[in-house]
């Protein structure tokens, strides 16, 4: 049995005070940080503690060091050679007791760049999450981006990649560093917040692309998220395919192709405007509407009226259920048209704006008013962006 599981073992039976011991220990074997707990055979979160305060600290450099985070259980509290943040006189006396107490392991070591990536994308710092990024393409690009800046802080030079997002309102770079990722996402998850909003009246497509260059310009543009680019850096687009475009026009279709293909949230105010545009496209198929749908109310004398034809349809078998079904629909289909133009929906062209009324016995009474006047219809009123599936290396969204 080795030395230090002897020590271990006569502390146990002499129940001396035992602690647990964590290092943050730097490429170069300086030791920069320690903590000392109470030492909880069942205690599985001081170490997690540990974890996620090194990485927020880590978090607010602008790299993140390629330290280890290691943890040693049930030792002797005189063993320890410090307890409190480490001077640099002792580090020697603590790779000694690195040594001495079984190592630097898989078992007792923790990057300390896949504890920060973790924490930046809300993930529990978990074995079995730090074991999986070991196969994710994000995190390799994660490592990839840090390693570069290292080089570049020594004054070299080195390649990397960067993704960028290209619309009519202009060019925005990010970088596979935590910030640029987090942004990035930011930038795809407020654009589908606001993809039925007036800000995006003139975006009828989003490309994306991935390039790798050693420009130090692009860099700069990626810690500055800028909207525009220099006339040099549209030609490097130029060289390049998108790795996926989307279609922007305000569509259901468009907006789940973009939320869905980008793993973001549908915001309830885009799922009731996708809700009216199917409306407004179908009629009113549903019987009841959802009880979440926003402009529930705003039908119930559609729904009153198809409750009504259709027992009346039960009740006289000449009953025109088919006519007052179709005219029930189309007046749904008009309601839905009001209510998205009402609430300032962007759009390609101009609905009509008819006002509706249901009888009680079911009729629908629509009128249009002199003022709602159809747009004209344009040449390429739908244009179509053909949606590019990326490849591996390059993804539409670096993935946490």
């Amino acid at each position: 049995m080795p030395t230090w599981m002897e020590k271990i073992k006569d502390t146990f039976s002499a129940k001396a005070d035992l602690k647990s011991l964590f290092i943050e220990l730097q490429p170069d074997n300086r030791v920069s940080t320690v903590m000392v707990v109470s030492y909880v055979p069942t205690d599985k979160d001081s170490f997690r503690v540990f974890m996620d305060l090194t990485a927020r600290i880590a978090m607010d450099r602008k790299t993140i060091p390629d330290n280890l985070l290691l943890h040693f259980e049930g030792i002797p509290v005189g063993d320890i050679p410090f307890t409190s943040e480490l001077p640099a006189k002792d580090s020697e006396k603590a790779l000694r007791f690195i040594v001495s107490h079984g190592g630097i392991t898989e078992n007792n070591s923790v990057p300390l760049r896949k504890a920060a990536y973790l924490r930046a994308g809300q993930r529990e710092l978990t074995a079995e999450n730090i074991r999986a990024l070991d196969h994710s393409p994000g995190y390799k690009r994660f490592i990839a981006y840090e390693d570069a800046m290292e080089k570049i802080a020594a004054g070299k030079q080195a390649r990397q990649f960067y993704t960028i997002a290209e619309t009519e309102q202009g060019v925005r770079v990010f970088n596979d560093g935590l910030s640029g990722t987090m942004k990035f996402r930011d930038y795809l998850q407020s654009t589908a917040d606001n993809f039925y909003s007036g800000s995006l009246q003139d975006v009828e497509s989003l490309n994306i692309y991935r390039i790798e260059t050693v420009s130090r310009r692009m860099l700069e543009l990626s810690d500055q998220n800028q909207t525009s680019m220099p006339k040099a850096g549209m030609e490097i687009l130029a060289n390049y395919k998108p790795s996926v475009t989307f279609d922007m026009h305000p569509t259901g279709d468009n907006l789940d192709r973009f939320v869905t293909a980008n793993a973001l949230e549908l915001s309830a105010r885009n799922w009731n405007i996708m809700t009216l545009q199917d409306i407004a496209d179908r009629g009113y198929a549903h019987l009841p509407a959802d009880e979440s749908f926003a402009y529930k109310r705003d039908f119930l004398p559609v729904e009153k009226g198809i409750r009504e034809i259709t027992r009346q349809k039960e009740l006289r078998r000449d009953y025109p259920f088919q006519q007052k079904m179709d005219d029930l629909q189309t007046a749904s289909r008009s309601l839905a048209g009001m209510l998205l133009n009402r609430d300032g929906v962007r759009k390609d062209y101009h609905r009509i704006s008819p006002s509706v009324a249901v009888s009680k016995d079911g009729q629908a009474q629509t009128t249009v008013k002199p003022q709602d006047k159809p747009g004209l219809p344009r040449d390429n009123e739908e244009k179509k962006v053909k949606t590019k599936t990326a490849s591996a290396q390059k993804q539409a969204k670096p993935k946490l």
